[in-house]
C-alpha cells in the first residue's frame, strides 16, 4: 500500500462566486436556465452564466437527463471567454474523493473485472480504472483468468494516486472472511456429516472441495476410494459436484478433512469378517517396495508381506524372490482392525515363528544339541524345539576355554535345568549342576536300594559303592 500523499483535490462543496472570477477546477452548484442548440446555460451565482455541452446530460440512449429549472453540480473546465462547465468532471471529482477516503479507511469498494492483461486484471471501480495483480484475485492463482472477466467483486484499494491507476486486491477480504468463519467452524461443520460441495482444485495429493462460502476441505488421495487410485484426476475434475463425509475438523488451522471412501461399502471390513489370524489365503503381488510387498487379497483389500516374512532364509530385497502379478499362498499373521492393516507371512516363516512349548522344569536332567556358541554361553536345542542357554559359568570348563572348538554345532550335551521362565520363553541350563544332580541321585538310589542308616560314611565311599554295583 502506498502512503504517497495525493495532489490537492478541489473541494466537493460548491463555492459562492459573487464578486470573484471562477477558476479551472472549481466546483459549482447552480440551475439550468436555458437549453439551446448543443448546450445548456447554468446560473451558478457568478456575474455571467456558464455553459455545459448537452452530450454530458444525455443517457446511453441519447435522452436528456436534466431540463430547464433543474439543479446541477459541475466543475469549471475552461474560463477563456465564456465559462465552460462539466458535470462529468464534477462527478469524477466526487468519485475520487470517495475512493481516497476508502483507501485511507480501508473500506471495501465494488469493482467489475473488464479485462485481463499481463500480470493481472483491469478493474473498473466507480468508473475509475484499477489494476488487480493475478495473485490478489483469490487465495490461489486462477487456472483460467479469462473466466473472471465480467464478474463483480469487493476489493480493497491498496495503492492510490490521482495521476496513476488504482491498485486493488480481493485476497485480504477473502482471508479475513475465512478467519471469521474459522471461529465458528466447529459449530457449522461436524465430523461424520455428509455434505455437498464443488471441486475447486485437483492436485497429486488430493482434491480440494468448496463446502460453503470461505470453507474448503481436502479429500486426501488415500480417502478417495477403497480401490487404489493412481491420480485424483482419474475420479474428479474441477467444477465437479461431489458428496463427501467430514472425517476431521481443525478449526484452529481452518482445515477440514473429507472422504468419499467413507461413503462406499468397505471391502476390507467384509473381508476380515471371514478370516482370522492363522488362516491361509491366496493373493497376487500388487507392488513391491524396499520393505516388502503389497499383496492383493480381494478387490480393495491389500495385505503386507514384510521382507522378513518372505522366507526363512535371508532376503535382501523382495524383488529377489517376488515379481508383480505373482500368485502366493500366505498365512495371516496379524489383523489390525483400527488401522485396517493385514500382516502376511509365508507358510515356512509361519511354521518357524510358532511359539515353542516348554515342557521341561527346574531340576530336570535333559539332553540337547548345540545350536550356536556365543561369547557369553552356549545355546542348546532341546527335544520339542525349545532352546536353552548354558552360561559360560555353568559350562564346567576352565576359564577362557574355547567353547566353539570344544563344542561344535550339533554336539550332544546332557545338562541340568536351573531355571524356566515360560513368560519370557527362557531356559537356563548347566553342565556344572549336572554333576551335583547325578551325585544326589546316586545317594538317593543307594539309600533306597540298600535301606542304609543315616550315617553312611563319606560321600566318596557311597558313590564308589553305587558305581561299582551299577557298573
Amino acid at each position: 500500500m502506498s502512503d504517497k500523499s495525493p495532489s490537492p483535490k478541489p473541494s466537493t462543496m460548491p463555492t459562492s462566486f459573487s464578486g470573484r472570477t471562477p477558476k479551472v477546477g472549481d466546483l459549482v452548484s447552480g440551475t439550468i436556465v436555458k437549453i439551446t442548440g448543443n448546450v445548456a446555460f447554468v446560473d451558478y451565482g457568478a456575474r455571467s452564466e456558464g455553459y455545459i455541452e448537452l452530450g454530458e446530460l444525455r443517457d446511453a440512449e441519447g435522452n436528456l437527463t436534466a431540463g430547464e429549472g433543474d439543479p446541477l453540480e459541475a466543475a469549471v473546465v475552461n474560463v477563456r471567454g465564456a465559462v465552460q462547465l462539466s458535470a462529468r468532471k464534477a462527478q469524477a471529482g466526487k468519485v475520487k474523493e470517495a475512493l481516497h477516503a476508502a483507501w485511507k479507511s480501508q473500506t471495501p469498494v465494488d469493482g467489475r473485472i473488464v479485462g485481463v492483461n499481463k500480470g493481472g486484471f483491469e478493474v473498473r471501480v466507480s468508473g475509475i480504472r484499477a489494476f488487480c495483480p493475478l495473485s490478489q484475485i483469490a487465495e490461489h492463482f486462477p487456472r483460467e483468468p479469462a473466466r473472471e472477466v465480467g464478474k463483480t467483486y469487493r476489493f480493497l484499494i491498496t495503492e492510490y494516486s490521482d495521476s496513476k491507476s488504482l491498485v486493488v486486491s480481493r485476497r485480504p477480504l477473502i482471508e479475513a472472511e475465512k478467519k471469521k468463519l474459522r471461529e465458528t467452524l466447529n459449530d457449522r461443520i461436524k465430523v461424520g456429516e455428509r455434505v455437498q460441495g464443488k471441486v475447486t482444485q485437483v492436485k497429486d495429493f488430493g482434491v480440494f472441495v468448496a463446502l460453503e462460502e470461505g470453507v474448503e476441505g481436502l479429500i486426501h488421495v488415500s480417502e478417495l476410494s477403497h480401490e487404489r487410485v493412481g491420480h485424483p484426476r482419474e475420479k474428479f475434475s474441477e467444477g465437479d459436484a461431489v458428496v463427501v463425509e467430514v472425517i476431521k475438523v481443525d478449526a484452529a488451522r481452518g482445515r477440514v478433512g473429507l472422504s468419499t471412501k467413507a461413503l462406499e461399502d468397505s471391502p476390507w471390513k467384509s473381508f476380515v469378517q471371514g478370516v482370522k489370524v492363522g488362516d491361509t489365503v491366496t493373493g497376487t503381488v500388487d507392488r513391491i517396495q524396499d520393505f516388502g510387498a503389497f499383496v492383493k487379497l480381494a478387490e480393495g483389500v491389500d495385505g503386507l508381506l514384510h521382507v522378513s516374512g518372505i522366507s526363512v532364509d535371508r532376503v535382501e530385497h523382495p524383488s529377489e524372490v517376488l515379481s508383480e502379478g505373482q500368485e502366493l499362498e500366505l498365512i495371516i499373521e496379524k489383523i489390525e482392525r483400527d488401522r485396517q492393516r493385514i500382516g502376511l507371512v509365508s507358510p515356512a516363516v509361519a511354521e518357524k515363528r510358532k511359539p515353542v512349548q516348554i515342557t521341561v522344569k527346574s531340576g530336570d536332567l535333559v539332553k540337547g544339541k548345540v545350536q550356536k556358541v556365543e561369547r557369553f554361553g552356549v545355546f542348546l536345542e532341546l527335544e520339542g524345539g525349545a532352546v536353552g542357554l548354558i552360561p559360560n559359568g555353568e559350562m564346567d570348563t576352565d576359564r577362557g576355554a574355547d567353547h566353539l572348538r570344544m563344542f561344535p554345532v550339533g554336539t550332544e550335551l546332557e545338562v541340568a535345568v536351573l531355571e524356566v521362565d515360560k513368560k519370557r520363553g527362557r531356559i537356563r541350563l548347566s553342565r556344572k549342576a549336572l554333576k551335583t544332580a547325578v551325585e544326589r541321585k546316586a545317594i538317593a538310589d543307594y539309600k533306597k536300594r540298600e535301606n542304609a542308616p543315616q550315617s553312611l560314611g563319606s560321600f566318596g565311599d557311597l558313590l564308589k559303592d553305587f558305581l561299582n554295583k551299577n557298573g
